[in-house]
């Protein structure tokens, strides 16, 4: 039963006696708990042959009581205990702690050697019961990566006993205790001796002995972030440690797990419930010294977990699902039947450990591999290495009928009429990943072929090409680029476009200044023509505009932003309707979500001064409007609440903050916006990394004028379930593009032609 196993709990609230305990654990009454200051606190229910008691106690059981020629342990010293809790009590025949029987046993593998004598502390085993390891045959051992394997086999195969990982996290919360000066329980001296380390403090220390710049090399990062070209652009995928999550802020959490590792460890398992792969909360599981010959693909459930501990099992393959756990850091397999590594470890970015001495018969290739390069140039290995995956299904179109109901494509074909299909146009949005911001410190998961700019901008071609779009507004999009690569090739198939750089290329030389990116508007010249455009620097406008109060947070968290915004006023040639459309990308930092909506702000505050002054309606509302783009804003955001309800007003996003009438009387704006996606709820995602999945980009419409008729659907979920993030072999960039097909509603007479005649050859400028 999961209920009698042991647990550590990380972190507990010091001001409770102990955690809660949730999930698999049952919070039964302990026989001993620790006080103090809570860290590292052990709980376990009664189990049938252990039993946890305060640890003079536990060497007097184990030493002394009934073998009074045996030398007595100072129970005081940590070093000690450990040393005992290694080799297990000192009897002949077995002795009782408490009324349980215990019976010293090694679990190597499915055996359990039963031990009728135990050897103390210093003296040597005898030959005919120590178990027998295997040694893997490499070409240079002496390399420090294979060294690390060497010397952790040797202390992983210390640690099969049943609990090991428990009892260690006893030991050290009794020694962190003494050392805070709370001396009430029992045996513990803080001023006495050095435990030694477990595991996984092991390998970190000797990882640490690792020449960082060697690592660099082998990932192939050169990137720095003092980079003009990265400038407030997140630079790393990189997950925090594990012990780092657990913070203060949890402990504050009632809702929150607070015990997330998992010992079972010396159990003699032959198989796993599957109950147990519901805990995707746990970050750490032991299952080490047990019997398993397989671990079931349901771990691909266990998103969070950063060590895996299955050593001195029957193990004969790694799951491939084990790839999609890219939390993973530290891997222990030792002494298990292992011959092969997917190449699904390909994904695993963070693995910084790898175990496989003792596994005699596997792949020489990766053995060699891995003691020549260590771990992580083994995962660099497997991922680029990689066979293509199967490739997806093509996304579908979503049909919607006149009354927004979902129908089928043969249906809505029959619905249209000849004025419908004059009506109707497409329209893309689409991030694509500007290649200064592809960084493979940034991607480590993406095969390095897959990253190459040249790769992906033929794809990025191909994918924008083949979806035959009326109008396509990019963003991330390098100056130099459009000039030299989309501007042609669009003109190639048909299109025109305009293009405007971010703000910050004005602090910078010219030649920098052409690398930065911005946003780009193409439109099929078959269809549209241009009337106007426009583009927005938020900041500037903040800046110049009275109506802008400047307040603190106004100069210290928004003018230093340098997010633009790329409007273009068309002309439908077919209908002769007016369409304005605003292409943007805001800020990508959560941690300024005021900052994104006070730039929505003021992208819908000028927009309205643009159709005043250049369509001149008698109603603003009733002009055909799309804004699209990367908001970097989530559906529960104040930017996504302010574009689908006209208003927002103590958000938690902008709670506390101070610019002017827009906080103190709430945003607001006269169109009536809906997103193109908001009949199927949103895609899944629009956005794809390991530490990010989540929708961001938006085609906003206004309603009174426009008609949504179709959306281009999601991506294959059986596709989607085995990545962990874009870009990969299919998709060129982190995001996806949105598609929607819009339909023009009846409206009123003409609108007088206002047609501006722009040269064919018009090159997009970062000038204003």
């Amino acid at each position: 039963m999961l209920s009698e196993k042991r647990i550590f709990v990380d972190k507990a609230n010091k001001d409770k006696e102990g955690p809660t305990l949730k999930g698999p654990i049952m919070n039964t009454a302990s026989q001993y708990k620790a006080q103090g200051n809570g860290q590292g606190i052990m709980r376990h229910a009664p189990q049938p042959q252990q039993t946890q008691i305060p640890s003079q106690y536990l060497l007097q059981q184990l030493q002394g009581s009934h073998a009074t020629n045996q030398p007595q342990t100072d129970s005081s010293n940590p070093s000690l205990l450990v040393q005992a809790l290694f080799q297990g009590p000192q009897s002949h025949q077995g002795q009782r702690i408490g009324n349980q029987q215990m019976q010293p046993h090694v679990v190597l593998g499915s055996q359990t050697l039963q031990s009728s004598s135990v050897v103390p502390p210093g003296q040597n085993q005898p030959t005919s019961q120590s178990p027998h390891y295997d040694t893997i045959q490499v070409e240079d051992p002496t390399t420090f990566h294979w060294q690390h394997q060497v010397q952790l086999v040797q202390m992983s195969r210390k640690c099969n006993q049943p609990h090991f990982y428990a009892r260690h996290a006893a030991v050290s919360s009794r020694k962190l205790l003494g050392k805070n000066g709370n001396n009430n329980m029992p045996g513990v001296d803080g001023s006495q001796g050095n435990q030694p380390p477990n595991l996984l403090e092991a390998t970190k220390t000797l990882l640490m002995s690792t020449d960082p710049t060697a690592e660099q090399a082998e990932s192939g990062e050169n990137k720095s972030a003092t980079d003009p070209l990265l400038w407030f652009k997140k630079l790393s995928n990189d997950t925090q440690d594990e012990d780092e999550e657990i913070d203060a802020s949890t402990l504050k959490d009632p809702t929150r797990q607070l015990w997330r590792a998992l010992d079972l460890s010396g159990q003699q398992l032959l198989h796993l419930s599957e109950k147990l792969f519901r805990y995707d909360f746990l970050t750490k599981l032991y299952l080490n010294g047990n019997g398993l010959t397989e671990l079931p693909s349901s771990i691909r459930q266990l998103k969070s977990l950063t060590v895996l501990d299955v050593s001195q099992n029957l193990l004969s393959s790694f799951p491939p699902e084990l790839g999609i756990l890219f939390n993973l850091r530290y891997i222990y397999a030792f002494d298990n039947r292992l011959t092969d590594i997917p190449f699904e470890f390909g994904n695993l970015y963070e693995l910084e450990f790898l175990g496989i001495e003792g596994n005699v018969n596997m792949n020489p290739e990766y053995v060699n591999i891995l003691a020549k390069r260590g771990s992580r140039g083994l995962t660099i290995h497997l991922r680029d290495n990689a066979p293509r995956p199967t490739p997806p299904k093509s996304r579908q179109w979503i049909y919607f009928s006149n009354d927004g109901e979902i129908i089928e494509e043969q249906e809505y074909r029959q619905q249209q009429t000849e004025d419908d299909i004059v009506n109707t146009f497409t329209m893309m949005t689409y991030n694509t990943l500007c290649q200064h911001y592809a960084t493979k410190k940034m991607y480590r998961y993406t095969p390095s072929w897959a990253l190459d700019w040249d790769y992906r901008r033929e794809r990025l071609k191909e994918q924008i090409l083949d979806l035959q779009t009326d109008i396509i507004c990019l963003q991330e999009v390098e100056h130099k680029t459009f000039d030299d690569f989309w501007q042609p090739i669009m003109l190639s198939h048909g299109y025109k476009g305009i293009f405007h750089v971010k703000s910050r290329a004005k602090t910078m030389k010219e030649s920098s200044a052409y690398k930065v990116d911005g946003c780009a508007t193409f439109y099929r010249t078959s269809k549209f023509q241009a009337v106007e455009r426009k583009h927005f620097e938020y900041g500037r406008i903040a800046m110049s505009q009275d109506k802008f109060k400047k307040t603190e947070d106004l100069f210290n968290r928004f003018l230093n932003k340098d997010n633009i915004a790329s409007v273009l006023i068309l002309e439908h040639i077919p209908s002769g309707n007016k369409l304005v459309v605003a292409n943007t990308h805001l800020h990508w930092d959560p941690e300024f979500n005021d900052v994104k909506t006070m730039q929505v702000g003021v992208l819908l505050d000028e927009l309205q001064a643009v159709i005043r002054k250049h369509l001149s309606p008698k109603d603003i509302t009733k002009v055909p409007l799309l804004i699209c783009g990367d908001f970097n804003s989530k559906v529960h955001s104040a930017v996504y609440q302010l574009f689908s309800q006209g208003t927002v007003d103590k958000h938690e996003d902008i709670i506390g903050r101070d610019y002017g009438k827009f906080t103190e009387e709430g945003f607001r704006h006269p169109f009536h916006l809906q997103s193109s996606y908001d009949s199927i709820g949103e895609l899944p995602y629009t956005n794809v990394s390991p530490t990010f999945t989540d929708v961001i980009d938006y085609i906003w419409y206004s309603t009174p004028s426009l008609s949504v008729k179709g959306v281009l659907g999601q991506v294959d979920p059986d596709y989607s379930k085995n990545i962990i993030g874009f870009p990969n072999a299919d998709f060129p960039s982190d995001h996806i593009p949105l598609l929607s097909t819009f339909m023009f509603k009846k409206s009123s007479a003409p609108r007088p032609d206002t047609r501006v005649d722009f040269r064919s050859d018009f090159r997009g400028s970062r000038k204003t």
